[in-house]
């Protein structure tokens, strides 16, 4: 038996798989354990963080939105006991602004202190126009401290540079020894957050090329057949995405779901083995090796 997690991210699904590091792989030999150390711990915290945040953007966030750094003039920078007022006030004035035009605003920001303690911010946020005025133009009346300067985000499949990145000051602190919070950035609310659905699949073992449900195909390059050198036990990681115009036949592009109508009362959706549907539910179909 062993562990199978997969995670819906619009179009695509992250699945991984992995023994129990207590029971270990039934008629397997285990390879020797490793206890981490403090740095390998370190880093394999930042990676989950990274991870998580690449999930969030990609949940949330596509081309067109912008990467925006708040940056303040020497006169006006404030100490880090009050950056988190200014960022405050400064989102909430930008939140009343969307809220006028009937938008609805969706944020990550973080927090950055450079080397000689100026602070600055750097800030994911939905794009949205209504041909008088756009978010472009919105954060710049309303950063008065000093430029913002705007990055567009045109790789919206992939925001692992984006996530790393905007995470960095993070790592720095943890690499200094100092106290790090749970949560390393800020968002709004209203952002849907990545639901990972965990189950234990009877078997043995499984595939290395794993079996892909109709209409879907692996992403190049994300199957990873390795062994957990601190465990001594094999996982596996890989992604599977929807291909272009499968399912309704109009060629939608593939990285954008649009979401499902409910089914009437009295029916169930069919979806192949093994995808979830958006509640992370899944038919997996017959148990054995997958």
């Amino acid at each position: 038996m062993y562990e199978k997690v997969t995670c819906r991210i619009r179009d695509k699904i992250e699945v991984s798989k992995h023994y129990s590091g207590r029971y270990g792989a039934p008629g397997m030999a285990r390879e020797e354990k490793k206890k981490p150390t403090p740095e390998e711990m370190a880093r394999q915290n930042h990676w989950r963080r990274c991870r998580d945040l690449r999930r969030l953007l990609e949940l949330n966030f596509e081309k067109g939105d912008w990467h925006v750094t708040l940056t303040c003039k020497p006169e006006e920078r404030p100490t880090r006991e009050d950056a988190p007022k200014v960022i405050r006030e400064f989102l909430s004035r930008l939140r009343q602004q969307y809220k006028k035009r009937g938008w609805e605003l969706k944020y990550v920001i973080t927090c950055e202190v450079g080397d000689r303690g100026a602070v600055h911010w750097h800030m994911v946020v939905n794009a949205v126009s209504d041909g008088q005025t756009d978010t472009h133009k919105l954060i710049q009346d309303l950063w008065k401290k000093g430029r913002p300067y705007f990055s567009p985000l045109d790789d919206p499949d992939d925001f692992s540079k984006l996530a790393d990145y905007l995470l960095k000051e993070a790592a720095k602190k943890k690499d200094k020894g100092e106290t790090m919070e749970k949560m390393s950035y800020s968002r709004s609310r209203n952002l849907i957050k990545p639901k990972e659905r965990r189950e234990k699949v009877r078997a043995t073992g499984w595939r290395k090329d794993p079996k892909i449900p109709p209409g879907w195909e692996l992403v190049p390059g994300s199957l990873v057949n390795e062994v957990n050198k601190f465990t001594g036990l094999p996982y596996q990681h890989y992604t599977i995405r929807r291909k272009e115009g499968a399912g309704s036949g109009r060629g939608e592009p593939v990285h954008r779901d649009k979401p499902q109508r409910a089914a009437p009362k009295g029916r169930k959706v069919h979806l192949p083995p093994g995808v979830p549907d958006e509640q992370g539910n899944a038919d997996e179909g017959r148990q054995g090796n997958d």
